[in-house]
């Protein structure tokens, strides 16, 4: 049972990760991995990133601005 409740955790992470609902980091909080393991993951899986290149630009400018 703790192994299809794990599996069911994963999935419904990668699902909402998928549809741009939650970050890779909840999305691996909430299936209990850390965020390598998840990316692992959602490599395995064929799950792509919701992430547009605007916004990873965007992103990449703030954390300029931090470091």
């Amino acid at each position: 049972i703790r192994k299809l409740l794990g599996k069911g955790r994963l999935h419904l992470a990668m699902e909402q990760y998928k549809r741009g609902k939650i970050s890779i980091g909840t999305a691996a909080q909430k299936a209990g991995l850390t965020i390598s393991e998840m990316m692992d993951k959602l490599a395995e899986f064929g799950v792509k990133s919701p992430v547009t290149k605007e916004q990873y630009l965007h992103g990449l400018k703030t954390a300029e601005k931090i470091f």
